[in-house]
């Protein structure tokens, strides 16, 4: 019987894997088909918005995953002027929440690997998103200025993750940030929006072949950073609450899971 249940268990797990990359090829597809449009009416970030929500209705109805989103007003903002939003980064579920509630006119700062994949990575290309290699000074000048041009020029926002990399921790403690966004924001003024998100180690594990349906993730969108008078001295500051704020409702989000 053990043995039974352990194949059965494997068999779902990977029928979930299959739905989710079949969702991200659908969504991507999505995008890459309005691109012309958008292109066309000089909307190009929105083509993220629009894969956003292809890929939001086939993870609620596919995947049978919801999301609740706490704070969503405080989303307003990046409607009215550009922000950088700056969330925690754990794992594949990240595609799930942010699809739910990625702002129209926003961008994403992502892996450049990612660009070299097939549908998504096209899909993201048209969408204008940003992408760095870890370590190369040249990468991260590019980003630094293409950001620039959002941010000033374009009146667009950007969502960032501050820890830098994937952090799949079972307990949600989180990496230490670094300043890149932070920088960004003390350059051009731009609020800083903070997005928790649970820990969804129990919700997702490629170790553990865990990929839950019939759940929920929780994220909590806090209040906006106003960042007009910042100053280059007190960014270290802004980092160190800005990731205490973000740890303490990530961890208040978690434990309504019981």
């Amino acid at each position: 019987m053990a043995a039974a249940h352990n194949i059965l268990d494997t068999l779902l797990f990977y029928t979930q894997v299959l739905l989710f990359l079949l969702s991200i090829t659908v969504a991507s597809l999505a995008g890459i088909l309005s691109y012309p449009l958008l292109r066309l009416i000089r909307r190009k970030p929105t083509t993220n918005w629009a894969g956003a929500r292809a890929l939001h209705f086939l993870s609620k109805h596919l995947l049978a995953i919801a999301v609740s989103i706490e704070g969503a007003e405080n989303l307003a903002w990046a409607k009215e002027t550009p922000c950088i939003l700056v969330a925690n980064h754990q794992n594949l579920l990240d595609t799930v929440w942010l699809a739910a509630m990625f702002p129209r006119k926003t961008v994403i700062v992502a892996n450049s690997f990612i660009a070299q994949l097939p549908l998504l990575g096209w899909f993201m290309r048209l969408g204008g998103n940003l992408f760095v290699t870890q370590g190369d000074k040249n990468s991260i000048k590019s980003l630094f200025e293409g950001s620039l041009e959002y941010l000033e020029r374009e009146r667009t926002s950007i969502m960032m993750f501050p820890e830098g990399k994937r952090n799949p921790s079972e307990t949600g403690t989180l990496l230490e940030f670094k300043k890149g966004a932070f920088y960004l924001a003390y350059c051009t003024h731009a609020p800083i929006i903070p997005v928790a998100v649970q820990c969804t180690s129990p919700l997702y594990s490629w170790a553990h072949g865990r990929f839950k349906r019939h759940c929920t993730i929780r994220i909590r969108v806090l209040p906006p950073i106003n960042t007009e008078t910042l100053t280059e001295e007190e960014i270290p500051k802004l980092v160190a609450s800005t990731r205490s704020s973000i740890q303490k409702a990530s961890q208040e989000l978690t434990s309504q899971l019981g």
